[in-house]
């Protein structure tokens, strides 16, 4: 398998991600499956997507990742096809956990970080760790007043999702959730996505 280089800086916000998290979530690793995994814009539009095949069998385990890259300067089209090795480790509570290692070299060294999460930031071709793309979260990047106000935010919809849960009398009826149980859903997503914007290694 090649190895790639690149020289793109940015914060993990503006990337798209594979996440081992989501694989394992979605049965990928299990043997073989292949799927699709999708990025959206915020009106719910599909706006890229990549191929993955995850092979974990015989002790070969490896990703393949298939993709369209275009250049956004001039249009051109690349197509991308290349595994990324998976292996694990073994779990205090039993099982083991999963892991990419990171395909990329940097200066002619090869990288093989062990890794939960696989970035491609934009203008970049390959998918690659954190650390050899360099990249900071959006919150290393405000003033310690932008960060606070973050802080304030997040408490004040933590202390309505308090609130909500004093207040709930019952989670179901008639086998579906209530309303407030939907409100309280939806409340708890949108503190961990504000949570992990905004307030990632907040000091």
């Amino acid at each position: 398998m090649g190895r790639w280089y690149f020289d793109k800086k940015g914060t993990v916000e503006e990337c798209r991600t594979v996440n081992i998290a989501f694989l394992r979530k979605n049965d990928f690793l299990g043997g073989w499956r292949s799927g699709v995994i999708s990025w959206t814009n915020s009106c719910g539009e599909q706006v890229a997507s990549i191929g993955v095949t995850v092979y974990t069998m015989g002790g070969e385990n490896y990703a393949r990742f298939e993709y369209t890259n275009t250049r956004w300067s001039t249009g051109e089209k690349t197509e991308c096809d290349y595994d990324v090795r998976l292996v694990t480790t073994p779990c205090h509570l039993g099982g083991v956990r999963w892991w990419f290692i990171c395909p990329l070299s940097r200066n002619s060294v090869s990288c093989g970080r062990r890794v939960g999460k696989l970035y491609c930031p934009p203008g970049s071709m390959y998918c690659g760790c954190r650390h050899c793309y360099d990249l900071s979260y959006e919150s290393r990047n405000e003033s310690h007043r932008t960060r606070f106000a973050h802080m304030s935010r997040f408490l004040t919809l933590d202390r309505r999702q308090d609130k909500l849960l004093e207040d709930m009398k019952r989670w179901t009826y008639r086998g579906k959730p209530t309303r407030k149980a939907q409100r309280l859903e939806i409340l708890e997503d949108r503190l961990e996505a504000y949570g992990k914007m905004h307030l990632a290694d907040f000091t």
